[in-house]
């Protein structure tokens, strides 16, 4: 019974874990990793838990500030396009298209697309050059280009 807060602590940073695992967001995994530091505390100095609750405080309030601004400030520097700046371009084949399996993938400007020929019946072989003439949900819509 000696060790319940050290239990305690544990649990708290594997379900913190948990929860992160389970969400999109990424908050929770800071106060995991402050409740681990509460939990090393508890082991080494037993009984310390106003220091252990400053601990869980000061760590988790430090990481989700700078893990807040560190995430900012990566997607500030993801790319982003409209999705129909691409209509009327070309791009490669990179798997089969063929509509009728639900298979396709393209290659324009460095980015991969799923991607369906715009006539059903028609295979786009790999490494074919495409031109994109719609986008379709998630997909983009293609037909063999063909240069004048």
């Amino acid at each position: 019974m000696e060790h319940v807060i050290l239990i305690v602590w544990v649990v708290l940073a594997v379900a913190l874990v948990i929860i992160e695992a389970l969400n999109t967001g990424i908050l929770a995994i800071w106060f995991a990793i402050g409740a681990a530091v509460a939990a090393i505390i508890e082991g080494l100095y037993p009984g310390s838990y106003i220091v252990e609750l400053l601990a869980f405080v000061i760590v988790s309030t430090i990481l989700t500030i700078i893990g807040t601004k560190a995430l900012k400030n990566k997607q500030s520097k993801i790319k982003t396009q409209p999705v129909y700046s691409i209509l009327g371009k070309t791009g490669l084949c990179t798997k089969e298209i063929n509509n009728s399996l639900g298979v396709g993938q393209i290659s324009i400007n460095g980015d991969f697309w799923s991607a369906k020929s715009k006539i059903d019946d028609i295979v786009i072989p790999e490494n074919t050059k495409v031109k994109i003439l719609e986008i379709d949900g998630v997909k983009a819509v293609v037909e063999i280009y063909e240069e004048n």
